[in-house]
Parts: C-alpha cells; structure tokens; sequence
C-alpha cells in the first residue's frame, strides 16, 4: 500500500463532499422554491385584481364607454364610479387607464391624464390580451417610478400590473387597466414564506448532514477496528505458531528437570532436598501450563466451566506470593462477599490476571501499594476485577499503542502480554479496560459475562 493510500481519511472526505454536495443542492433547490413559491402567490394577487375588474366591468357595462370618444353625462358618470371603485381597490396606491390607442384616459394622478406612451412593452402585452405583472422591492433598485411613493416604504415589495379590459363577446381589448399596489400583508407572508424555506432547508441539510456523517464516521472506525483486529490477528496466529514449538520443545527439558531433582531427593540433603521440592512443583506448574495452554491454541474445543473469580483471584496471589514478598508490595484485597462464577478455562483467565499482577509490581518497584476488587453488577450480570497500583502510570505514547502486538516500554519485555490477555478475554466475551493518568498509576478491569448459575 502507497503513502497516499495509506494515509486516506474517509470520514474527512465524504464530510467535505457531501458538505459541498448538501449545501450546493440545498441552495439551489430552495432559491427555486422560494422563487416559486412567489412567483405563485404574485400570480395569484394578479388573477385576483383582474377577476375584481372584469366583474365591475361586467356589472356596469363599462367596456362600451371606452369605444366611445365623446360620452355623455351619464357615460362619464358610469366612468367615474368605474374609476372610483379601480382607485378604491385595497393597497392601490396608483391607478391608470389606457384606452386602445395607449393614451391615458383617467388616471389618480391627473397630470397623467391624456399622456401617451408609446415605449411600454407591458402596455403592448396587455393590449393583446395578457395580464402582466411585475413584482419589485422599492429603493431596490432605484427606479423613477418608484419616486412619486415616498422614502417611508422602502424595502416594501410594489406590484405593478397591468389589466386588459375586453369587448362584451372578447373578441379584441378595448382598454387596459394599470394599477400600482403595495400589499404589506401579502409581502409580509412571502417574507415569512421564504424564511421558512431557507429554514427548513437549513435544518433538512443539517440533519442530512448530520445522519451521513455519523454513518460513515461509524463505518470508518468499523472499518479501522476489523482492520487493526485482522493485523493483531495475523500477529496472534505466527504467536501461537511460535508458542505450540515453543512449548513443546520446553517440555522434554522440563521433564529432564524434574528427573534430575527426582534423583538428588534420594540424598538426605536438607538444602538440596528443598531446592529440589521447589524445582518439582515449578516444573509441575509449567507442565500444567503448556498442556492447557495448548488446549486453548488448538480453539479450546472443550466447554468453559464454572470458575469462582475470587478463589482465582488468592490462587494467583498464592503463585506470586514469593514476587510480592521479595518487592514488598502491599496488597488490599478487596473481594465481593458472595460467589462470582464465569464460565471459562481456569488457566488462560489466571494467565491474565497474572500478567496484570506482574505489570503492576514491575512498574512500582518496591514497596508498592497494589488494591484488587471484584464486584457482581446486577443490572449488567458483569462480574469484574479489577486491579489498581499506585505507580507512575503510563506514558501518552504508550496509551496509543497499548494493545498492539510487540510494543513495550520493558528493556526485557516482548510487548505481547496485554494483546494477550485482551484476546484471551475476547475468546470468552469479555473485555479488558486500561485507564491511566500520569503519576496517578494505572487500573486494569477485566469484564466477564457472569454465568448462568450466577444469573
């Protein structure tokens, strides 16, 4: 593997693509919502005014006035009142009426009135049957026509709209109502519906975000774990390789052994006879361990049995009795007062437990205070060990490394005891905590599922 794949971060990259992906579509989708979420409401406001008109137009008869030029009394009349009800429309703040031919005919502003324009590409539009609408900020851009409405509603959306009045059958426009409307509600709900918009789209891309990254996050350290399990695996398997030859050829000089000090017990040496008494059981303990030992490497096929965590815990405090004696070391033993069976093999868990009595003493040095509990937790049906010294604790850049195979801060250690004990633990179910603060020692807790006599 290259440098460069090596060093890939997974988590790292997709958070920054998607990130880039999640806001580039998140914003380009809520603009265009936004735009026509307006856009349908503008129409809406547009089709509403149009509607209004044509039915006072309706009403009244008024499309007939506008294709007579000189009206009588009562024409003008019906004009005025048409007039009235165009200016009175809610939130017009300016009204023009063009006859066919783009002059104003009556307008609320009155120096409009009898102006022609020519240069309307909206006017044209309506004349030919369309409604036009256009929708503006005022002050935003500035425009002239903005100018006659005063500096006290800039920032207030104006529409401006233009309205064809039809014949009676709607066969050609006869006219074309223009109105200038400031509709503070209606701009008022579209704020707030583009504000809406953007918020959910804000939150829907958090949560997206949020529920990706967690994702991958997990898949990545999934991934990392089973990676680093497969290395200490391949590690474990070349150990166990190097430990079924190990012991078997440590066997025959341990029986050698065991003949010689067989043969020096037939003299009547006190010392010797002692010596010899010592080198027999020691032998015996080895012999004992490497044909369990090589029981678990060959996957202990045989079943687990019930083992009292607590007569392990003196066992093993018996074997080292001599170590502790020779450096001192004070021992608080604290065991739960009722019985703690875990299912397990008795000679790979009081390896553990051993090698975790024997890092401690070790990194004390003489005269050291080490406190080992159990403990049954109920609610969990656990059953735990643990074992606290009060030595200098371990360094940063050995925290980081704890259970990997071969590494070790001894000058004549090998680095596998923890990797050892936590994948001896694991074959069983169990777990092994390390926590260390400098200068503060270190606890080691082994977690085992209680057994079923137990639970």
């Amino acid at each position: 593997m290259n440098s460069k794949q090596g060093n890939f971060n997974l988590t790292r990259k997709f958070s920054l693509l998607s990130f880039f992906c999640i806001l580039t579509i998140g914003t380009v989708a809520t603009f265009t919502m936004s735009h026509f979420f307006t856009t349908k409401i503008l129409n809406r406001e547009a089709t509403v005014s149009k509607e209004f008109i044509e039915s006072i137009i309706a009403a009244d008869g008024t499309w007939s006035l506008f294709q007579n030029a000189q009206p009588d009394d009562m024409e003008r009349s019906t004009l005025q009142v048409f007039f009235s009800h165009v200016a009175n429309m809610p939130d017009v703040v300016r009204a023009n009426i063009y006859g066919s031919d783009k002059s104003v005919l009556w307008s609320s502003a009155p120096e409009l009135i009898g102006d022609h324009f020519e240069n309307n590409p909206e006017l044209d539009a309506a004349l030919n049957g369309d409604l036009v609408y256009e929708s503006s900020i005022i002050g935003n851009p500035i425009k002239e026509e903005h100018m006659f409405l005063g500096k006290n509603i800039l920032g207030i959306r104006l529409i401006e709209t233009y309205i064809p009045i039809w014949n009676r059958d709607r066969s050609a426009v006869v006219g074309v109502a223009e109105l200038y409307k400031i509709p503070r509600t209606l701009h008022q709900s579209i704020v707030q519906g583009q504000q809406l918009i953007w918020i959910i789209a804000l939150i829907g891309g958090l949560l997206l975000f949020t529920s990706l990254y967690w994702i991958v996050n997990r898949a990545s350290r999934v991934m990392e774990n089973q990676q680093q399990q497969l290395i200490e695996n391949k590690s474990f398997s070349m150990i166990g390789q190097t430990a079924s030859a190990i012991i078997h050829a440590m066997r025959n000089p341990l029986a050698s052994i065991r003949a010689c000090a067989e043969m020096t017990l037939t003299d009547d040496l006190d010392g010797a006879r002692e010596s010899a008494l010592d080198i027999i059981g020691e032998a015996d303990r080895l012999d004992r361990w490497a044909r369990e030992l090589l029981q678990f490497s060959a996957t202990s096929t045989t079943t687990p049995d019930d083992v009292d965590l607590n007569e392990m815990v003196r066992d093993v405090l018996k074997e080292y009795e001599p170590t502790l004696d020779n450096s001192s070391t004070v021992v608080q033993l604290n065991l739960a007062e009722t019985q703690l069976l875990v299912q397990t093999h008795y000679a790979p868990l009081s390896q553990v437990l051993g090698s975790l009595i024997m890092n401690a003493v070790e990194a004390m040095g003489e005269h050291g205070k080490l406190e080992i509990s159990t403990a049954y937790d109920p609610p969990s049906k656990n059953i735990s060990v643990t074992i606290k010294d009060n030595g200098p604790g371990l360094p940063k850049e050995m925290k980081e490394n704890l259970f990997r195979p071969f590494t070790t801060t001894k000058p004549t250690g090998i680095g596998l005891g923890l990797p050892l004990s936590r994948h001896l633990l694991a074959h069983y179910g169990g777990i092994l905590e390390i926590i260390s603060e400098s200068g503060q020692g270190v606890t080691a807790t082994v977690r085992l599922s209680a057994s079923e006599v137990l639970s």
